[in-house]
């Protein structure tokens, strides 16, 4: 797979500066074809250049190639309305401490996106999910993705958790607090229980149950605005296309047996 990136160029006209083309980011899953831009068509015998090479269109516009990563892949996921964004998932790794000897239970597998992405990292995922719908898509973006590392059970977190000594916990369901229980067993001490949920009486009704599981602590609740500004030259001012309010991300430790 490879990107196609063209950059903004812009021109003075009479003391004035204007845009003459769009910044514009292509990803290319088909190498074996010509591939149309809103630039012009670029051949297939390009794609074959080095990374950081420059090709044209037969319009003769500029872009510059590189071989995806795995950022990239996931990005161009198929994704379901309520996946999980990347400033959500970020925070998740990084308030728990996964690692590459992670082993981790997932449950609403949905897209795949956040199992994908604590996959990449943590050394096994075990994901439930109900819906067979949601499984076909997840194994189709776990593929893309390249991860064999994720083990995925038809089956609700709600009836139990098989799994044991597990260093993360991920539910992002319709009513959390039935996993509690079964969290607080399957969980090793010092491990995670994160629970992810877009609407506050959610959260308040998970949290209210975990004072009924004296070896669970509530650490926190936490809310992620991402808030996208523009840079140019001298203007500096926020864009108006920010990602607003996606779900209230609890973390819940496991103390004690």
């Amino acid at each position: 797979m490879k990107l196609l990136i063209h950059k903004e160029k812009r021109e003075l006209v009479d003391g004035r500066e204007f845009i003459v083309s769009k910044a514009k980011t292509y990803f290319v899953t088909e190498l074996s074809k010509d591939f149309q831009t809103m630039y012009g068509t670029i051949r297939k015998a390009e794609f074959a250049k080095p990374d950081g090479s420059v090709i044209k269109t037969d319009m003769d516009k500029e872009f510059v190639i590189l071989s995806a990563s795995f950022i990239d892949f996931f990005k161009n996921l198929r994704k379901l309305p309520q996946t999980v964004p990347l400033k959500d998932i970020g925070l998740i790794i990084a308030e728990t401490g996964l690692n590459k000897d992670s082993i981790i239970v997932d449950g609403g597998i949905g897209s795949g996106a956040l199992t994908g992405a604590l996959a990449h990292i943590a050394k096994h995922v075990t994901s439930y999910e109900i819906r067979e719908d949601c499984i076909k898509m997840a194994e189709s973006n776990l593929k893309l993705l390249g991860i064999t590392n994720v083990t995925i059970k038809n089956k609700s977190l709600y009836e139990g958790i098989d799994e044991k000594d597990v260093d993360v916990i991920t539910i992002d369901v319709p009513e959390p607090w039935h996993v509690i229980k079964h969290a607080s067993t399957a969980l090793k001490i010092g491990g995670f229980l994160v629970n992810y949920s877009p609407n506050t009486t959610q959260v308040q009704e998970f949290v209210n149950e975990l004072q009924n599981h004296d070896n669970l602590i509530h650490v926190k609740t936490i809310e992620i605005i991402e808030r996208l500004w523009k840079v140019h030259g001298r203007i500096v001012h926020p864009k108006g296309t920010d990602i607003g309010h996606s779900g209230f991300i609890t973390f819940v430790r496991k103390i004690k047996n």
